[in-house]
């Protein structure tokens, strides 16, 4: 199949939940599953990872819904590849289709608590730090997630510093890695190589502007 039917497939797929931010979070973390083709993508192993990504960002349980996911991946995986499909998903969730998602997201980093504040201002430096030149700020989660570590362990940093003034002491406790997979920028997934070797890897959610944050 050509890469434009492979993408009118999945666009038309996905815009039926286009209003339905659960179930396009499940497809988005499906399609960010980290294993390799080389070591079987581990769907079913995935499957309960991501229905406790949903659980911890939704507050209701959501294994009927990974599994009614799961399936119609495969369904679609029946008309390319795995791999083609994962880039696809990405690829529309990008565009208008995932505007619910992205916004869901931007609600829970936007939320006034100091944790909520933290997590987006530390986001937003990243982002202004890693930019290309020309372009807007982009939030991702493509970077280490020790930062309750980072802020325990730099008291001299001057980034430290200001964090502790404008959050607080207490901000160098907060485990905002688990924050950042509470609010959807980053997911927690099942990864397994080749060679048989497994863990746990952190896979960022949809990109954001950076100018979409209140913090």
């Amino acid at each position: 199949m050509q890469n434009a039917e492979v993408r009118e497939l999945v666009q038309r797929s996905l815009e039926r939940y286009a209003d339905d931010e659960r179930t396009l979070d499940a497809y988005w973390q499906w399609a960010s599953n980290p294993t390799p083709p080389s070591a079987g993508y581990a769907l079913e192993e995935n499957a309960g990872f991501i229905a406790t990504n949903l659980m911890l960002r939704y507050g209701e349980p959501a294994v009927d819904l990974v599994l009614a996911v799961n399936e119609e991946c495969r369904e679609l995986a029946g008309r390319a590849s795995i791999q083609e499909l994962q880039r696809t998903i990405v690829t529309v969730l990008n565009g208008p289709v995932g505007e619910r998602l992205r916004q869901g997201v931007i609600r829970r980093l936007s939320e006034p608590t100091p944790a909520r504040r933290a997590l987006a201002a530390w986001l937003v430096n990243r982002a202004r730090w890693r930019r290309m030149p020309g372009r807007e700020p982009v939030v991702a989660g493509e970077f280490d997630w020790s930062l309750g570590a980072d802020l325990a362990e730099s008291k001299a940093d001057c980034q430290s510093r200001i964090f502790r003034l404008l959050y607080g002491e207490e901000v160098a406790q907060l485990d905002l890695a688990r924050e950042a997979m509470a609010v959807g920028v980053v997911n927690r997934l099942f990864y397994r190589n080749a060679a048989g070797r497994m863990e746990a890897k952190l896979r960022p959610g949809p990109r954001l502007p950076a100018s979409a944050l209140i913090y």
